[in-house]
């Protein structure tokens, strides 16, 4: 990464990293393109499927999403409509 890049930082994004709380979709129980609720570790699956992660994050009021594993994807903030 360039020195000269920019990072967002996100107003939304909590003090600490939730640990996910299950290893698939909380609601439908897939296991592919998972994404974690960074505030409260809910793990659900993305909008290419049954969106319960983005459902979870406008109806919970916590706006920020880690692709699952965390550290080896993205992070998105509903809020925003951006990634971080």
């Amino acid at each position: 990464m360039s020195t000269d890049a920019k990072v967002f930082t996100c107003p939304h994004h909590p003090a600490g990293l939730a640990a996910p709380q299950a290893d698939e979709c909380q609601e439908c129980g897939s296991r592919v393109n998972l994404r974690m609720c960074a505030s409260c570790g809910h793990v659900g699956c993305c909008e290419s499927q049954a969106g319960h992660a983005r459902a979870h994050a406008l109806g919970g009021r916590h706006p920020i999403i880690y692709s699952v594993p965390v550290g080896r994807g993205f992070a998105w903030c509903y809020e925003e409509d951006r990634y971080l």
